[in-house]
């Protein structure tokens, strides 16, 4: 109990703690030195006796307005960007990629990274404005690009809310075995809003000749998704680096969402200076987001990614914790 009294206070249920002495090397031995037949019935013991921070209040709101209100703040605020810099490079005034970076990292900043500490903030809100910036030129993709992180940021708390939900499991094997079809389902979810978000900024060209013209930006969106196969896997590839990176924010795997950040951006800047092989570089990202998928399911499949925000620090709780009883706790 001394040595991970921390770690047991932000526990969220017995299935954390478990997981936790697991990973520490405590097994069905040396559960039994304390009278336990294995490590989850030692887990539950540490449970009942340590304090738990005090967790932060849930907000009033539902759990659907929670999670829509700063998806909608962030898709707005990106596809505004988006959609000046578009009409910019129309006007023939286009603006730098590094302009283009620091503008959308200032919009990411302002909606994406809240919450972080400012370093993590800073070079979180930096590479989702250098993949958005440079995956795709000013333009329809752009544009949908930028939108789409609406939806990522709606699909990656939505996943969150799962997995809060699943971490009452009996033991960490039912709760990775609940929680492994999730992830490939949320991102079927995104890629298809992203798709969707695609076809239609493509089809705008088209629809904005004329009257005539909107019946007919059905087949201009089937056109250009036709005719433009390595701006359709950018497209794929950026977003699901977007939606990764996202997931990994909101389950404490900060660090790692910056690395699948830094490597998407650097193969979309490879693909700039690179036009003599474009599709080289173009499934260079799709392969850099492939790759880091199977890692951020592998991380995101911990309870630990999924317990609650805290409100007060352990000194606190562990000096008015109590154990049920009306003593102060251990």
């Amino acid at each position: 109990m001394e040595r991970h009294q921390e770690l047991f206070a932000d526990a969220v249920d017995p299935l954390d703690i478990a997981e936790s002495l697991e990973r520490s090397g405590i097994g069905p031995q040396t559960a039994a030195r304390y009278r336990h037949s294995d490590a989850f019935s030692l887990a539950e013991e540490l449970h009942a006796r340590v304090p738990r921070r005090a967790a932060a209040p849930l907000p009033v709101e539902g759990e659907w307005r929670r999670r829509g209100g700063p998806a909608l703040t962030a898709g707005a605020a990106l596809a505004a960007v988006a959609l000046l810099l578009w009409g910019l490079s129309v006007l023939s005034l286009p603006v730098p990629p590094g302009a283009q970076v620091v503008a959308f990292a200032g919009a990411a900043g302002l909606t994406l990274g809240r919450g972080l500490p400012l370093p993590e903030r800073a070079l979180f809100a930096l590479g989702l404005g250098g993949l958005l910036a440079l995956a795709q030129g000013a333009g329809p993709p752009q544009l949908a690009l930028a939108a789409d992180a609406g939806i990522a940021e709606w699909c990656a708390r939505w996943y969150r809310h799962l997995g809060s939900g699943h971490v009452r499991s009996r033991s960490s094997r039912e709760f990775r075995a609940r929680m492994r079809p999730v992830l490939p389902g949320v991102v079927l979810v995104h890629l298809t809003g992203l798709s969707v978000l695609t076809a239609a900024a493509l089809a705008l060209p088209g629809a904005a000749g004329g009257y005539g013209a909107v019946a007919h930006a059905g087949t201009a969106a089937h056109a250009a998704w036709a005719s433009r196969g390595a701006a359709w896997a950018v497209q794929c590839g950026a977003g699901t680096a977007l939606l990764l990176a996202l997931l990994l924010r909101h389950g404490d795997r900060t660090p790692t969402g910056l690395a699948a950040l830094a490597s998407a951006c650097g193969c979309a800047a490879l693909a700039r200076v690179s036009p003599v092989h474009p599709d080289l570089t173009t499934w260079a990202c799709v392969l850099t987001a492939g790759s880091f998928l199977p890692l951020a399911w592998l991380a995101l499949l911990s309870p630990t990614a999924h317990r609650p925000a805290t409100a007060i620090p352990l000194a606190v709780a562990v000096a008015g914790g109590s154990d049920g009883d009306g003593e102060p706790g251990p």
